[in-house]
């Protein structure tokens, strides 16, 4: 399947990214990246892989979640043969607050 990113993911993955660079480095950015890259792998091959997000129930669309690291959480839904990538969340803020997708 095919994936495709949302502004608002895209935006917070190049923000995690750049944090991760200035605060830990070009090899753990490096890591991330490859992280997120074998996530997307795994999801287009088995996209139902990820949760039901609890935080999202009340969504009309069924939003999924699979945590990518021990700090970041990928939120995405099916929409026909494409998986769309809603958000990136930082698992060590607050919950409620993150569950501010726009679709």
């Amino acid at each position: 399947m095919e994936i495709i990113w949302s502004d608002q993911a895209y935006k917070k993955w190049k923000e995690t990214a750049d944090y991760i660079l200035h605060q830990y480095g070009v090899d753990a950015v490096i890591r991330f990246k490859t992280n997120i890259n074998e996530w997307e792998d795994s999801l287009s091959r088995l996209p139902l892989i990820g949760q039901l997000e609890p935080l999202l129930r009340h969504r009309q669309i069924p939003y999924r979640s699979v945590v990518i690291n021990k700090l970041n959480k990928l939120i995405y839904y099916l929409d026909n043969d494409k998986i769309i990538i809603a958000d990136l969340w930082d698992t060590r803020k607050e919950p409620k607050a993150q569950a501010n997708i726009t679709k």
